[in-house]
């Protein structure tokens, strides 16, 4: 055997050894069921006796729905409970979510909860594929040559693995139990010409276009900017660092028209980089991770104690799904 098998199965017994460590990992608090794996589970229990919160679940979708590089959303906490929280109203799938979830379920099984979306909405009258359907597919394609150029390792035993981690607040005090909650979307050692991690945790992302960096926003959402990634959020990478404890990158693929493509994009998250620049940059980000969960935390049981009030504005009413809300803004025509 040459060097350079030698060197893939030490990097495979490698990658084995440690994933089986967190697959197997049992230390972290609670194991939930598997109704708290499921993307539609609520994000807090509430306790039978006092009909408080006795658990909350922070998440990097619930996250992301309510701040942004340390910039709060314009929401209703009302709205908030129920779309978020309790989950008694569900949020419809969207066009881009539904496109994601075929993309995830074709290239490693399936996406989170083991949902599976095997085909996209077709033509109504001849059910052919619509020209996204057609590119997402190729997409698709250039991800398993991605995977083998890169040497990942897609395996249902290092698919959509959940986790939780008890968080405490070293400058906080909690009023209940506060968990972070993820499921990465697969584990694999990755190679490439700039980098090489015998395990990490790889976020596949599907995008109509891989290097956009500037959008339109009306200031309740923004897109992530693919083409500038040093401007994204970094809550996700930073959570997920420390929920499983792994590098992390982003795979990126895109379905645009024209020049159709994707890109890597590792994330520093190792505060204890042997580089102390790098150190020092997952040291900022950790700090800005620890001061979003601190504000949500704090947020979350503020509007608890006062009773989710209905905070109604033009924007958060335009898109609210609690039609029946008696402080519900309707838009006039001018």
């Amino acid at each position: 055997m040459n060097h350079s098998s030698n060197a893939m199965c030490d990097t495979f017994d490698q990658f084995v050894e440690l994933s089986t460590q967190i697959v197997n990992d049992k230390t972290v608090g609670d194991v939930p069921d598997n109704q708290s794996r499921q993307p539609t589970a609520p994000k807090i229990s509430i306790s039978t006796v006092t009909g408080k919160i006795n658990q909350l679940r922070l998440s990097k979708s619930l996250i992301r729905q309510l701040i942004y590089k340390g910039e709060p959303y314009p929401v209703c906490p009302y709205q908030v409970y129920h779309t978020l929280l309790l989950k008694d109203i569900p949020i419809p799938e969207s066009e881009s979510m539904l496109k994601g979830l075929y993309f995830e379920s074709k290239c490693i099984g399936s996406s989170a909860g083991g949902k599976r979306v095997d085909d996209l909405p077709r033509h109504k009258k001849t059910c052919a594929k619509l020209s996204d359907h057609e590119r997402i597919d190729l997409a698709i394609e250039r991800f398993f040559l991605v995977a083998n150029a890169y040497g990942l390792i897609i395996d249902p035993k290092y698919t959509q693995i959940y986790r939780k981690r008890l968080w405490v607040d070293p400058k906080g005090t909690q009023q209940a139990p506060v968990y972070l909650e993820g499921t990465l979307d697969f584990m694999s050692p990755i190679t490439t010409s700039r980098y090489s991690f015998d395990v990490a945790t790889i976020d596949l992302k599907l995008t109509r276009d891989r290097q956009a960096s500037e959008f339109f926003t009306n200031g309740h959402y923004h897109p992530t900017p693919w083409g500038a990634p040093q401007n994204m959020d970094f809550t996700e990478a930073m959570l997920y660092r420390v929920i499983f404890e792994l590098p992390f990158v982003y795979l990126v693929f895109d379905y645009k028209k024209e020049e159709p493509g994707f890109k890597d994009i590792p994330i520093i998250t190792d505060i204890n980089h042997r580089d102390p620049a790098k150190a020092t940059i997952a040291q900022e980000r950790m700090n800005q991770l620890y001061k979003t969960l601190r504000w949500m935390s704090d947020t979350i049981f503020r509007w608890e104690h006062q009773h989710w009030q209905m905070e109604p504005n033009t924007l958060v009413c335009s898109r609210c799904l609690i039609p029946d809300c008696p402080k519900r803004i309707e838009k006039i025509e001018v």
